[in-house]
């Protein structure tokens, strides 16, 4: 004859050797709350993820709920992965999100449209290095990638990328169509 199980009892019991190991009691019966999760490795973001499509459009004025459903994951999902990829918060009815991961970047660099890995913050000064490429190009004057010249970026394996600032460079590959802002802009963004 089986032996007749006590499931009331096995559940205390392990909801008590997950506390006095250290888990909250969310995380010792099963399921943690994305707080009690570790933070997420530094990775570059996958923007074809539904989750990350759903975080996109938490960005532009959805709420978190309404996001969810439109890319077909679940609220919790979203959640706990907007808790461990970013630091966020609701503001006047708003999300604010604020994503600290690596992404990638397209830079002309030794001659050629390299894509390189950069930390978050570093965003701000490659778009100023396009934008004087791009004045450059519009108008001819090698004024605007000039304060450029051996500037350049670190990307997340310490490795220095310097900007190409070189006039006839950079025409050239205009000319051979790499320098498609439209293009640049659609793959990082």
């Amino acid at each position: 004859m089986a032996r007749k199980r006590n499931y009331k009892l096995e559940y205390q019991r392990r909801i008590q050797r997950g506390m006095t190991s250290g888990k909250s009691r969310s995380a010792a019966r099963g399921h943690p709350r994305a707080a009690d999760l570790p933070r997420a490795e530094s990775s570059p973001i996958d923007r074809t993820a539904p989750v990350e499509r759903a975080l996109t459009k938490m960005r532009r004025g959805l709420w978190q709920a309404e996001a969810a459903r439109s890319e077909g994951v679940t609220v919790e999902r979203l959640r706990r992965h907007r808790l461990l990829n970013t630091a966020s918060q609701l503001q006047r009815g708003k999300w604010v999100i604020f994503d600290a991961r690596p992404q990638a970047y397209w830079i002309a660099a030794a001659g050629k449209l390299l894509s390189v890995t950069l930390p978050n913050d570093e965003g701000s000064a490659v778009s100023a290095y396009w934008r004087a490429v791009d004045a450059f190009l519009y108008s001819n004057d090698d004024a605007h990638p000039h304060p450029f010249e051996g500037e350049g970026v670190f990307d997340l394996r310490g490795r220095f990328h310097q900007y190409e600032t070189r006039p006839n460079v950079l025409r050239r590959l205009e000319a051979v169509g790499e320098l498609n802002f439209i293009e640049i802009y659609a793959d990082v963004q």
